[in-house]
């Protein structure tokens, strides 16, 4: 199960650009920072546009807290690694 906090919408992208990444093939990490139990997501939604996104696991469900546009930084280190 997925659910979303309020601040995922913080920059104007939606549950949908979410679930666009996922059927994407994006990278997945853990997260920079060590959080315990959170993942950052890098990849497109259908319209093209570079994303990134950070969830959390927890014991029955996926929240996710961030989705944001990429930084050049980020897209770079997308690049690379792709």
């Amino acid at each position: 199960m997925v659910v979303f906090a309020e601040s995922a919408f913080k920059h104007g992208y939606n549950e949908e650009d979410f679930f666009e990444v996922l059927e994407l093939s994006p990278l997945k990490l853990r997260s920079r920072r060590s959080l315990k139990n959170v993942y950052e997501l890098y990849g497109r939604n259908l319209a093209g546009e570079h994303l990134h996104i950070a969830y959390r696991r927890e014991a029955d469900r996926d929240v996710v807290f961030h989705i944001r546009a990429m930084s050049r930084r980020e897209k770079h280190r997308l690049r690379k690694i792709q």
